[in-house]
Order: structure tokens, then C-alpha cells, then sequence
């Protein structure tokens, strides 16, 4: 029933279109017969749109934005799988051999090192160390050879004015001087007590007796004892203002005090013209 329906109405488009073509359409050509099916094709304007296919037609789900982002997610590797690469050394942190220009260079770069000048120190002959009281003898001893050889008696040690003739010695280390602000008899209390209130003066200007002359000296002296004592009384016996008194038999008594101070030595000779004291 439906086929028939649709021939019926093929039919009449067919003859619809053949009446309205009027006195211009051509005669018709013979030509084979045709099925209703093929006519349809013939006529029928091409088409452009192609139809999607079944599986096309299924909807396509829309993805939201946090399904885009764990899309995204899931198909980016995770950096963290990856095994991190080891830096590799840069060039200062090489360890590498310097090259022949390189030492130069950090030779002439660098300054050598210079020693630092060490400071000369003179020794000198160590002499040993000398007793002051061997000095004192010693020279007692030689001043009274050069009293014997001109003809002059010799002259007698005396202890108690030894002491004071080693007072003034420490004294001639500050004041090189025959003046003192203290009188070595009067401090020691040696020798023969003047007491000048006899004579109507008063008691503080009463002293004590003890020698009459001295003569002192200083000087560089080093060596043996018996060296030292040489220099000093040859140097007693040519000095004429000294030797008027140290050689002479108007003083049989002597006393010699030697001593060593600020890198010198000092000496007092005493002469005595009697024993005040022992």
C-alpha cells in the first residue's frame, strides 16, 4: 500500500514539471526507461551535508574545569619520577693541575717571603764572674809595689775603714762626687768623735774622724780580677794629683772599695794618716 502511495506521487510531480516547461522544453529524446528510484537520484540536488555517523551522534560529554585540570594532571609525568640529575662540576670547582703559566703567574703575583733581619747581638769574650773584694785586694797589693819601688813604706789595710770605703763606692754610683749629703763615717759611725760642742758649736755639727784623703774612679773595666786591678792602680799611679797622697809614706793606712753599677765599675781608695779605728 505504501509503494503504491508513493509511485502515485512520484507520477504526478513528474507530470507537474513536464506541464510547466510550456513551448520552450525541447521534445523529449528517447531514452531508456528509468525507475522511479533513479529519477529521484537524478533530480535530486547533491548534498553537502554529510550526516554524522551513529557513533558521531552519541553526545560528547562537556568536561568541567577541575576535569580538564586532572586530565591534565594524569597525562603530565610527575617531575618527582624523574631521577634528578647530579650538577655537574663547574670549571673553578675542578681540581686540575696548574699549568706552567699559571705557576709562573702566581709567582710573580706573589711576593716571596722575606726573612725578617734578626738583630746581631755581641757576646764578646765571656769573661767569669769577679769578687769585688778580690779586686780590693789586688789592688791594694800593686799600689804598694809602686810605694816600694820609689822608696815609700807600705801601707797597711785597715777592715773597719774597708766598710767605709765600699760605702762611698755605692755612693759614686749616683753621685760621682768627693761630696755627699751623708758622711760615711758619721753614717757608720767609724773612726775618732769630734765633739765640736767643746768649741762652743753646737752638737749637730760634731763628726766622726776616720781618714784624710781619697781618690775614686770609674771606668769600662772588664777581664780577670787581676786585669782589672792593673788598670786601676796604674791609672792611681799616673795621675800625679792622686799619687801625691796615695803614694805617699805620709799615709800608712788605705782602704779600697770597689763596686759594679750601670754596666760600669766604681772605686774609692781611702788613705788614713793613723788608726782610727782598725
Amino acid at each position: 500500500m505504501k509503494k503504491a502511495i508513493i509511485l502515485l506521487l512520484c507520477c504526478g510531480v513528474l507530470v507537474s514539471m513536464v506541464g510547466c516547461g510550456g513551448n520552450t522544453a525541447l521534445p523529449p529524446t528517447e531514452s531508456p526507461p528509468t525507475t522511479v528510484s533513479e529519477t529521484i537520484i537524478t533530480e535530486k540536488p547533491p548534498v553537502t551535508v554529510v550526516e554524522p555517523t551513529e557513533k558521531e551522534k552519541e553526545p560528547t560529554p562537556t568536561e568541567s574545569a577541575d576535569q580538564a585540570i586532572e586530565q591534565t594532571m594524569t597525562t603530565t609525568e610527575p617531575t618527582t619520577a624523574k631521577p634528578k640529575e647530579e650538577p655537574k662540576p663547574t670549571a673553578t670547582a675542578k681540581l686540575t693541575e696548574p699549568s706552567a703559566a699559571e705557576i709562573t703567574k702566581s709567582e710573580k703575583e706573589t711576593p716571596p717571603k722575606t726573612e725578617e733581619p734578626q738583630e746581631e747581638i755581641y757576646v764578646g769574650i765571656q769573661w767569669p764572674e769577679v769578687d769585688p773584694a778580690d779586686i780590693e785586694r789586688l789592688v791594694i797589693e800593686k799600689i804598694n809595689a809602686y810605694r816600694t819601688a820609689q822608696g815609700d813604706t807600705v801601707a797597711t789595710m785597715l777592715p773597719g775603714l774597708t766598710k767605709v770605703a765600699r760605702y762611698r763606692a755605692n755612693e759614686l754610683t749616683t753621685n760621682f762626687s768627693h761630696t755627699s749629703s751623708r758622711d760615711a763615717c758619721n753614717e757608720l759611725k767609724y773612726g775618732e768623735f769630734v765633739d765640736m760642742t767643746l768649741y762652743g758649736i753646737t752638737a749637730e755639727d760634731s763628726y766622726y774622724q776616720g781618714y784624710n784623703r781619697e781618690a775614686i774612679g770609674m771606668g769600662d773595666w772588664f777581664g780577670t780580677a787581676e786585669s782589672m786591678s792593673d788598670r786601676i792602680a796604674d791609672g792611681f799611679h799616673h795621675s800625679k794629683g792622686h799619687w801625691s797622697y796615695v803614694g805617699s809614706s805620709q799615709y800608712p793606712y788605705i782602704a779600697v772599695g770597689v763596686t759594679k753599677a750601670n754596666g760600669k765599675w766604681y772605686v774609692c781608695v781611702c788613705m788614713s794618716e793613723k788608726n782610727y779605728g782598725g
